[in-house]
């Protein structure tokens, strides 16, 4: 029980801060000689949690796309251009739209990847982390972009980043974070779009879970879903205040460590 409540905790901090919630994972499950595949109950109950957590944290944001949506449909012209709501839920389908095409065939494959490409994985995501540096921008510049300015195409853009991030070590939030600044969204923005794009994602794992789980383990299950849900909203919110502040690249360093550690573990560098 006690190796459950720590890979429920690596998994709940690490879903959302920048730094492969897969890949930690994995390298926890390695060294603690234990599973989470062996207990689905608790794997159903981690992304229910981290759901949940979400879209507390930007309800507002969710509730807002959802009613511009229907509403938007009346007038689908004028409401993609002048619609906040609506303009949102149409980049989050467009941005979901490559790791649902991506996802799924890679499934088996990557549930199998070796530790030493998890490693290089998080070297990558370290040196893309560590880019964002040089191409933040302000929260509220007047030169970046936000849901009225960015492009549908800005929003598959990021939807790529994401399917990227399908591979353990890859962080989903960094890689779609930091191509989101690349481009040209502000930060306050960039953080917002990239967890609420985050939604349809962790959902479609979460039905891929359900659809195969066959014994349902309740003390499991309550907690995986209490660790992730508590502890992702304090992640959550630590890495908002640390996008604002233009400080995201500080995880890069983390991630670089990790995964050159990793390396030298398993291949003896």
């Amino acid at each position: 029980m006690i190796k459950a409540v720590i890979l429920g905790f690596i998994q709940a901090i690490t879903e959302f801060l920048p730094v492969s919630s897969s890949g930690h994972l994995r390298i926890a499950e390695y060294f603690l000689k234990f599973h989470a595949e062996n207990i689905l109950s608790f794997e159903v109950a981690l992304h229910f949690g981290t759901f949940l957590a979400t879209c507390i944290i930007f309800h507002k944001d969710i509730i807002k796309a959802i009613r511009g949506f229907f509403l938007g449909l009346k007038d689908v012209k004028n409401s993609s251009k002048n619609n906040e709501g609506f303009r949102t839920s149409l980049m989050v389908i467009i941005a979901s739209i490559p790791v649902a095409v991506v996802g799924l065939p890679l499934e088996e494959y990557l549930s199998n990847l070796e530790i030493e490409r998890i490693g290089l994985n998080l070297v990558i995501t370290g040196s893309i982390l560590l880019l964002t540096r040089k191409f933040d921008k302000n929260t509220y510049s007047n030169d970046t972009k936000d849901v009225f300015t960015m492009s549908y195409y800005n929003a598959f853009i990021i939807g790529l980043a994401q399917a990227i991030a399908v591979f353990p070590g890859i962080s989903r939030s960094g890689m779609t974070i930091s191509i989101a600044l690349f481009i040209g969204l502000n930060r306050d923005w960039a953080g917002r779009f990239s967890f609420l794009i985050s939604l349809p994602a962790i959902f479609g794992a979460l039905l891929l879970s359900i659809k195969d789980l066959a014994d349902f383990n309740m003390t499991y299950a309550l907690v995986g879903f209490i660790t992730a849900f508590v502890f992702g909203i304090i992640a959550l919110k630590f890495l908002m205040t640390f996008l604002k502040k233009g400080k995201l690249f500080y995880f890069g360093f983390y991630c670089m460590i990790v995964g050159i550690a990793v390396l030298v573990y398993f291949m003896g560098l």
